[in-house]
């Protein structure tokens, strides 16, 4: 399944709002997020542990590719995880 790095961003954003992650529910973070723009590092979100499932189910629904939540902590921020997740897409 080929996804687009879009179509990754925003089912990453799909994920943190599910796991309570509050600063994707800002509009201004998350469109310039979403666009592009921004990246944001997995350590200013502090995700616990609810967060990082409801992250590794967002994207394997939207993308198909599967993800432990120990996984998260190989990458340094949001565009690394969408990078490695349209890498393992095939896009």
């Amino acid at each position: 399944m080929i996804v687009e790095a879009r179509a990754i961003r925003s089912a990453l954003v799909d994920g943190l709002e599910a796991g309570g992650v509050w600063q994707v529910n800002q509009v201004d973070i998350r469109e310039r997020f979403l666009a592009g723009v921004i990246d944001l590092t997995l350590a200013e979100l502090e995700l616990d542990s609810l967060a990082k499932m409801e992250l590794c189910i967002a994207i394997e629904v939207a993308t198909g590719v599967s993800l432990a939540p120990e996984e998260l902590e190989r990458y340094a921020s949001l565009a690394a995880l969408a990078a490695e997740v349209e890498r393992r897409s095939g896009a």
